[in-house]
């Protein structure tokens, strides 16, 4: 059905003056309105022509009232009203409005309006005055809100789960001819990347494509095990590529849902958790290899479909893998705003990476008397692993950005609340105005910085170490 044409300023003005002629009213406003002279018919108006648009809204409301409503006599108002004195907090007009009658006081009757009302009528007849305030339909009272998330997410925080956490944060770190990842300071655990029946060189362009969402994915994944019972971290856990969207915090589609794209690189991110093997350290020989157990095992897909020309499962089923029982279960509280943070620039990065760390540390100086904790600044950097782009910076002679970099995502976290601020270690603050510039950047990696951790979050790792199940 085509839509009604929108009535222009003269067609306008003209039903107002017929309007203004039958009620006897205004009569120089009328004759401005017939003269075309909108800024003399609203002298008062900062925008005449919106004025004029809302008095024809007005009556236009009226017109509808007097063409559908029914008009009553005295009699028949007088017999909907009740014999006896109205009580306090009433009054006639809501009275009368419970049989739909009410008093048009332009129309100068009381009109019994039908059963079904535009809304629009029953706005603009309320705001010109027509009808009492009563007619107005009741404000749904909004829902209560839930409420607000806990600031952090409670994850593993194990040895095992910390590396395939720094593991999964990019190809940086990874043997590209081994496809095997090891860190120097976590003796005998290696992480391998591995599918059957693909070959290395597949492997290997999977293993390019690791970002830093993964590792964010593998923090919810574990914290999503640890949700419903700790005891039992074996648990089959069930998730969708669209509910990690979301929790990741990845912006939307405009219509609500889940960007497509997204779905396809948390499905991609559940892949590459899916080809990693842990290789335990139960070697009894130089040349005698560890146990190899699955990061995770996936129970169940769901069905797929096809998004951008990758298969996409609609749902995972999975376990962790038997590596959990041989480790005491250490838990860490990771802040949500570190997993939803954006990944889109280097900042961001080293912010999510550095975050995480300081946590892991916070966990592990849970003991430590005082709020304030000292971090070697080589080796926040390499736990975080970005050491390997701070060298390729020093290299070019960027060193200078590294520093930024970091001072920068430390501000940042004070915002997030990972920490309450930070500073330099006076004597490294002594050392690094003492330096030379050629000496500077050898003497900043060096360096300590305090961290004031908030009262809050040392709470919470003092409750989740006293949970903790050896």
């Amino acid at each position: 059905m085509p839509r009604r044409a929108v009535p222009s300023d003269s067609d306008r003005a003209a039903f107002i003056s017929l309007w203004l002629r039958r009620l006897g009213r205004d009569e120089a406003r009328r004759e401005a309105l017939e003269a075309g002279n909108l800024a003399s018919a609203y002298p008062t108006a900062a925008d005449p022509q919106a004025a004029l648009s809302e008095e024809h809204t007005a009556f236009a409301a009226l017109a509808w009232l007097d063409a559908h409503a029914t008009r009553l006599g005295e009699g028949e108002v007088a017999a909907l009203l009740p014999d006896t004195r109205i009580r306090a907090g009433n009054s006639v007009q809501k009275l009368l409005w419970k049989s739909r009658v009410a008093f048009v006081a332009a129309l100068g009757a009381h009109l019994k309006l039908p059963s079904r009302v535009p809304k629009w009528v029953v706005m603009a007849s309320v705001a010109a005055g027509h009808l009492p305030p009563t007619a107005l339909p009741p404000v749904k009272s909004a829902p209560d809100a839930p409420p607000p998330p806990p600031p952090y997410l409670v994850t593993l925080a194990n040895k095992p789960s910390v590396l395939i956490d720094r593991a999964t944060r990019g190809a940086t770190g990874w043997d590209g001819t081994t496809l095997q990842y090891r860190e120097a300071f976590e003796d005998g655990l290696v992480l391998n990347y591995f599918e059957k029946e693909t070959t290395p060189e597949v492997l290997r362009q999977h293993l390019q494509r690791l970002d830093p969402r993964t590792s964010d994915v593998w923090r919810l994944l574990t914290a999503k095990v640890l949700e419903s019972e700790r005891d039992d971290v074996f648990a089959p856990v069930t998730v969708q590529p669209a509910e990690l969207a979301r929790a990741l915090g990845l912006k939307p589609h405009p219509n609500g849902s889940v960007r497509p794209r997204d779905i396809v690189r948390c499905t991609e991110s559940l892949f590459h958790l899916e080809r990693l093997w842990l290789t335990m350290p139960d070697a009894r020989g130089k040349d005698e290899k560890g146990t190899r157990k699955r990061v995770l095992a996936v129970m169940e897909r769901g069905r797929s479909k096809i998004i951008d020309g990758q298969e996409v499962p609609s749902s995972w089923t999975i376990v962790l893998g038997d590596w959990a029982r041989y480790f005491p279960r250490t838990y860490a509280p990771i802040f949500r705003g570190l997993v939803e943070l954006p990944a889109n620039s280097s900042t961001n990065v080293w912010t999510k990476q550095i975050g995480t760390e300081l946590t892991y540390l916070i966990r592990e100086t849970s003991d430590a008397p005082g709020n304030v904790r000292l971090v070697h600044v080589a080796t926040l950097l390499t736990r975080a692993s970005v050491m390997p782009e701070v060298l390729e910076m020093r290299e070019h002679r960027n060193h200078h950005r590294a520093i930024e970099r970091l001072e920068a995502a430390l501000d940042l976290l004070t915002t997030l609340g990972v920490h309450a601020g930070w500073r330099y270690e006076p004597g490294s603050a002594a050392a690094l105005d003492a330096a030379s510039t050629h000496k500077f950047f050898g003497v900043w990696l060096e360096c300590f910085v305090e961290i004031t951790v908030a009262e809050e979050l040392l709470r919470s790792v003092a409750a989740l170490q006293a949970d903790t199940v050896a």
